[in-house]
Formats: structure tokens, sequence, C-alpha cells
């Protein structure tokens, strides 16, 4: 589940014996603290991860930022970071900055990614087009043919409470390889999606304590509340991941579509879903005043768009019961190692 994070070690009692300095640097802003920075490498012979690391002298609070899932593997890995794993990987921490595992259980946390690698049955470059909402996040599609699609939060990237991320891993993996190693992985992940092995990884980056009170998580503050609820997060992974708007196809050929759900229908078909929710909403909302009654238009305008999905899906082609199955059969691999509940996170998979 873990991946990414930013540990915030305060009152710091070690020392960086195992870290290899990099420079000094002075911030002008805001309080022109100055930093020691540093790098901790992992142990691996090869893929290494290096953390990177800020001491602000001034205040001897100490920054660890990076991720932990490849420093417990390395960087060319399709493993999960376990509850075990986690905590080994944040005791031998401890160990490489000389403190006691109490003291960095007592860190504060943020820029925390959530995610999973998923063998998918269909190629993941071609279910990210198919994922066409989430939540209230906006798409972003730019690198969507390069294997990632994100959905962030509307507004100024700093102020980010909740960032989603999907993107083919072998991809990623092969992409920041060493360039003598590209060619080789490349073609391996090639033979391995030829025969049927698609990676996807789904990915949630909560960056403050905030976004994890929104999400019935605000009982974790510290790298040790993570260690003790770790299971927590796959309940909120399988929520999240339950709420994906999934499009590919229609079938009404047996139906009898009513004059609205044609209507809808042909929106969907001829113009896509984004542009065709936003003209559909304001279609409907167009004589509303009240901006309380222009919300409540809008928000039944995209029900009716979501119940048309549900409702007209192929059931031919890849769709969301597909998708959630895929999900479903990672979630059951996952259970023979870990103790989490198994029928809850099914049922917020399929939002029973």
């Amino acid at each position: 589940m873990i991946d990414s994070i930013k540990i915030t070690l305060k009152d710091f009692s070690g020392n960086f014996d195992n870290c290899r300095e990099t420079s000094e640097e002075v911030f002008e802003h805001p309080d022109k603290k100055e930093y020691g920075n540093y790098r901790l490498a992992n142990k691996t012979k090869f893929d290494k991860h290096s953390l990177k690391v800020a001491h602000a002298k001034g205040t001897n609070t100490v920054n660890i930022v990076g991720s932990l899932r490849k420093r417990a593997y390395h960087k060319a890995t399709f493993n999960d970071l376990t509850k075990d794993k986690f905590e080994q990987t944040i005791r031998n921490l401890a160990k490489d900055f000389n403190i006691s595992y109490e003291e960095i259980r007592k860190a504060e946390f943020t820029q925390c990614e959530i995610g999973a690698n998923i063998n998918m049955s269909y190629p993941a470059k071609e279910i990210l087009h198919m994922v066409v909402a989430y939540s209230s996040l906006k798409r972003d599609d730019k690198c969507i043919d390069q294997g990632t699609l994100y959905f962030k939060t509307k507004g100024k990237q700093k102020n980010e409470n909740k960032r989603v991320k999907l993107y083919a891993k072998d991809i990623e993996i092969a992409k920041n390889s060493h360039w003598k190693k590209r060619e080789r992985r490349d073609e391996a992940f090639a033979r391995m999606r030829k025969c049927g092995n698609n990676m996807l990884r789904i990915e949630f980056t909560l960056n403050f304590h905030s976004s994890f009170q929104s999400h019935q998580m605000g009982h974790i503050e510290t790298i040790g509340d993570l260690i003790d609820n770790y299971y927590d997060l796959y309940e909120f992974w399988t929520r999240e991941v339950g709420k994906f708007v999934f499009y590919n196809q229609l079938d009404y050929s047996n139906a009898k579509p009513t004059t609205k759900d044609k209507y809808i229908i042909a929106g969907l078909e001829q113009l896509g879903f984004e542009c065709f929710v936003e003209e559909y909403r304001d279609l409907r909302s167009q004589d509303k005043k009240e901006p309380k009654d222009i919300k409540s238009v809008r928000s039944k305008a995209y029900t009716s768009i979501l119940k048309v999905l549900d409702k007209y899906y192929d059931r031919h082609s890849y769709n969301i019961n597909d998708f959630k199955k895929d999900i479903e059969k990672f979630l059951i691999r996952k259970s023979r190692s870990e103790s989490f509940n198994l029928p809850l996170l099914r049922g917020n998979l399929w939002n029973n």
C-alpha cells in the first residue's frame, strides 16, 4: 500500500553516518534556515533507490522523502509494501539514522502515496481510456498515450489535498530504467503482456493530515499510527477505487431505452463522456437562477448519465464489472498474506 512519503522527525537525536552528503543549501524563503542535504541509498545490488534527506540545522528537524516500497525492494519491482514489510522498513530506517524505533514511530508524515499493482486481464493502457471520472477531481489525460492518467484536485497544486494516478506499471519501470537495461526490459514486458499479464498501478496521494481526516482516517497522524492501522489503508483504497466511473461501449440493441435515455446515449456516443457531461449539465440547469437549484439540477443530470452507463454498458466488451473482478482477484490473493477484512473490502469495491 504505502509507496512514496515525506517523513518529518522533530528534535532529531540521530546522525547521518549512513548517508551521503550532497550539498549545503540556504533557502531564502520563508525563514532562511540552513539545510544539510543527504541521500540514503538502499542495499540492493541493482536498481538502487535513494531517499532524499534534509536536515534543518536551526530547528534540528529532519525530512525524509522517497519511496519506501522501492527502498524495501528496488526500483524495478512489481511488489507492493505489505504491513510486515512496511514495519520492517521503518525499523531499518531507525537503525540507518541511529535513532530508536519509538522515535521514528512518533514522526509525522505528509505526501503519502497509497497504491497497489494489479495484474489486469485487459491491456492497462486501454483501461486508462475507459476510466472517465472519479469523485469531483479533474481528469488529466495529457500523458495517457504514454500510459499514465491523473485525477487532480482543482486549484493550485500546493493546496492539493488528494491526487489519483493510474498507470501501466511495466511501462513506467522500463522508462525509468538505466538506458542499458531499458530495451531489454521493454522486450521482456512486451512478452509478459502477450501472455496476458497487464500490470496497472492505482495510486492515491493524500498530501496532508486533513486529507486523512476527510477519508475516515483522522486517527492516523504518525508513522506509528500507519503501522498500527495499516489495514485501514486497504479499506480506504477499495472505497475510492469503487468510485471510478467507467465508460467503454454501450449496448442497447435488445433494450427499449426511454426518450431521455436515448438522448443521453446519443450524446455520450457523439461527444464522449466529459464533453457531454458538461453540455447536459448546462442544458438542464440553464433556466435555474438560485445557486442551490443549479447545483441540485446539475447533480441530478450527472446521476442520470451514470444510470445510463450502469444500465446499458456492453456486457460483451471489457467493462466496469470486469475491472472490479480483476481487482477482487488481487484482493483474494493478497488476503493469503495480509490479515485484512476481505468481505469488507469486497463490499467497498462493489459499493455494497
